[in-house]
């Protein structure tokens, strides 16, 4: 747990929820994540908002069925607390591992939009054509 705080950062910019995930994830690592995305959501969302999950430094979920579980339960959440899109980047070295594993947590009817996108440039004209600010990408890596 000492390296959690490495694996992800959660930065809200504007209407927009910016996550990035790296490394290999633990079952407590998610349950970490959990809290602290769900701490900041509840602090500077009361309306209508989206979240751009960057996975391209993600390796994989370790305990992965109780981990897809959890991200699921998030997603709903996410969405009764007024998540309205939902951008998962993933990058082309990951691709296929990673998009096995959220395959699983994004199948099924969902209440809100979402897509899987390669680049984040794709990401956010996704986004801007949803409504939701362009700048996002290039505001939250500035202040990375």
């Amino acid at each position: 747990m000492s390296d959690t705080k490495l694996k992800y950062e959660i930065k809200p910019v504007h209407d927009i929820l910016y996550v990035g995930l790296s490394g290999s994830w633990s079952i407590d690592d998610t349950r970490d994540f959990i809290q602290d995305f769900k701490r900041l959501v509840s602090r500077y969302f009361a309306r209508e908002w989206a979240c751009v999950m960057n996975l391209q430094e993600l390796d994989m979920l370790i305990s992965e069925r109780e981990q897809i579980e959890l991200f699921k339960a998030l997603n709903t959440w996410s969405y009764i607390k007024g998540m309205l899109a939902q951008a998962v980047i993933i990058g082309s070295d990951s691709r296929n591992h990673l998009m096995y594993q959220f395959e699983e947590v994004l199948k099924g009817p969902q209440s809100f939009d979402q897509a899987v996108f390669f680049t984040e440039s794709d990401a956010t004209h996704w986004l801007r054509d949803h409504g939701f600010s362009e700048k996002v990408l290039l505001q939250s890596q500035k202040t990375a």
